[in-house]
């Protein structure tokens, strides 16, 4: 793809994720977070779970821009976290439905990431809503288990 097509594949995909986003019944503008041209970013909350949508134009080697929608849901608490990194590990073996846990810092996350190429709105509605609904769901339960805290509690 040349430099146009990469454009405008990022201009289709952040149109079909306003439209997701307008479809849940919010204004994208409001929405609206800061990142570096040309990428493009929103956040929203989807039960307790913050899920911010970002889209990122191709990097060099990759033939199309990204979608990349992620919730971070709770801080590690203290003590050996070894225990909750292979409950991590379990529940993505298990198959969470196009999603899966990381961490990043002192963080989990649940994480989903496409590439543009060919998206539609249904698949981005889809993600949107499965990420909100796997961080919503299993937040309390890995705090119950694991310790640490809900991101979305104030500290």
């Amino acid at each position: 793809m040349d430099e146009t097509q990469l454009k405008e594949e990022l201009a289709h995909a952040a149109v079909l994720v306003e439209d997701v986003i307008r479809r849940i019944g919010l204004e994208p503008d409001k929405v609206r977070i800061s990142v570096p041209e040309p990428s493009r970013g929103w956040s929203l909350l989807r039960g307790s779970a913050a899920v911010a949508i970002f889209l990122r134009p191709a990097r060099p080697g990759e033939d199309s821009a990204q979608l990349r929608i992620v919730a971070p849901i709770i801080r590690i608490g203290a003590g050996d976290p070894q225990p909750l990194f292979r409950a991590l590990l379990e529940l993505n073996a298990g198959g969470l439905g196009a999603v899966s846990f990381g961490v990043q810092e002192d963080r989990v996350v649940v994480v989903a990431e496409r590439r543009t190429l060919d998206l539609e709105r249904a698949e981005v509605e889809f993600l949107i809503h499965r990420v909100g609904a796997v961080g919503d769901h299993y937040d309390d339960e890995l705090i119950a288990r694991f310790g640490g805290s809900r991101i979305s509690d104030p500290s």
